[in-house]
This record gives C-alpha cells, structure tokens and sequence, in this order.
C-alpha cells in the first residue's frame, strides 16, 4: 500500500479530504508540528511527503531527505499559497517533484496521478542474480526466479509464468548473497516491461528485512566491491 505522508496544519488537511490523497487505497499519516512530521517520516517511511511550505520547519524536513535516505522512492509534494518563489528555500529548488497551488482545484487531479502512480526520484539500480520468490498475497501459487537488479526502490524480477498485472500486491522472498534466512516483505507491481519480467516496488520487509536490503546495497556500491 502507497504511504502518504502530510505535514501541514488541520484547516488545510480539511481541504485535502476532496483530493487525490484521500483515496481508500492510500495509508495517511498526518503531523501539525515540524518535529511530529521528522519523527512520522522516519518511523512510517511514507512514499509521498506533502509539504505545506509556509509551515515553520518545512524546508528542514525537505532537506532531511537528503541527508538521511529512505529505502525507498519518495516523492515530494509542496504546496504553494501564491505563485512559487525562487529564493524561498529548498522547497522552490528543485528538490520537490510537484508544487501544487492552494486551495486544491481540479488541475490536481492530472499531477497527482502521477505523483501517486510512481514516485518519480530515481535511485542506483546495480545489476544482481539473486533467486527470488513471488505470490500473489493471500494466493498460494509460488512464481520462482531471478531478481535482475535491484535498487533501493525495488527490483526486476525475471519469472516464468507470471499472471501478475500493475498494481498488484504480492509477498516476496529475496535471497541475499552471505547465507542466513532469506528477506521477506511486500511490493507492489509497477510493471512488466516485457513477458515474464516485473518492475516490484518494495513496500514493506518483515523483522530486520530493510536494514539487511540497505547493508547489501551499499556493499555493491562500494568502491571495493568485485
């Protein structure tokens, strides 16, 4: 399930109830206060931030982002209370992915398909072989195969007989190179570039999954890595 995650004061959340962001699909959390907003994006690792920019400490959480990675990609949403400034901050620098103006008006709609269908921050993808399982949740039909790559964000996954459609939620089973229990966790197909290969984005990982996907990503970009 997509994350969304919304710093901004409780007028405005009122507002938000009749866009994009409020459909059932989505999980919301919602902060009033700069330090509740850091503490939500570090502990529930949302796939979309809204930003109210006039708030005290917005650009601050913006620029957290970028000191402190999450495990996956995130999209940031700012909404503007006028035309957009160039000098204002980090938040009109080309650090966001979508400026929105308020109040909420139909030209929304468009924008945030996108912004919700796929966030738009790229991360390294490094090329892997690793043995892969995948099923539909709450199906018992196991697809066994190969992860391709792998990024922070997700994987490419090369399986024979898949019945897998974009949008679909399924449980995966990664093998990591080092031995030890495999990772398990849930991801979301993104798409199928061709037959029986699949765009998964990573949504969640059971136990320690997430630390040992980021240990095993920054031991491939070391520089010293074979």
């Amino acid at each position: 399930m997509t994350t969304v995650l919304i710093y901004a004061n409780a007028d405005l959340e009122a507002s938000l109830h009749s866009t994009l962001f409020w459909r059932e699909d989505l999980e919301r959390y919602l902060a009033e206060r700069a330090e509740e907003a850091r503490m939500l994006l570090f502990s529930t690792e949302p796939h979309v931030l809204v930003v109210d920019r006039t708030l005290a400490g917005a650009d601050e959480l913006i620029a957290a982002l970028h000191s402190q990675a999450l495990p996956h990609p995130i999209s940031i949403v700012a909404l503007s209370r006028g035309a957009p400034d160039p000098n204002h901050g980090p938040s009109e620098s080309g650090l966001v992915d979508a400026v929105l103006p308020l109040p909420p008006g139909p030209e929304w709609d468009a924008r945030l398909v996108d912004v919700l269908q796929v966030p738009t921050r790229q991360q390294v993808r490094f090329e892997v072989s690793l043995e892969v399982e995948t099923r539909l949740r709450h199906e018992p039909t196991v697809h066994r195969g190969h992860a391709l790559n792998i990024s922070a964000g997700g994987i490419l996954v090369d399986c024979r007989g898949l019945r897998f459609e974009p949008g679909d939620d399924v449980n995966l089973t990664l093998q990591l190179p080092g031995g030890g229990d495999p990772v398990e966790g849930r991801a979301r197909v993104m798409r199928q570039p061709i037959e029986e290969r699949l765009g998964l984005r990573f949504e969640a990982f059971a136990r320690n999954g997430d630390a040992r996907v980021r240990d095993f990503l920054a031991r491939l970009a070391s520089p010293h890595n074979p």
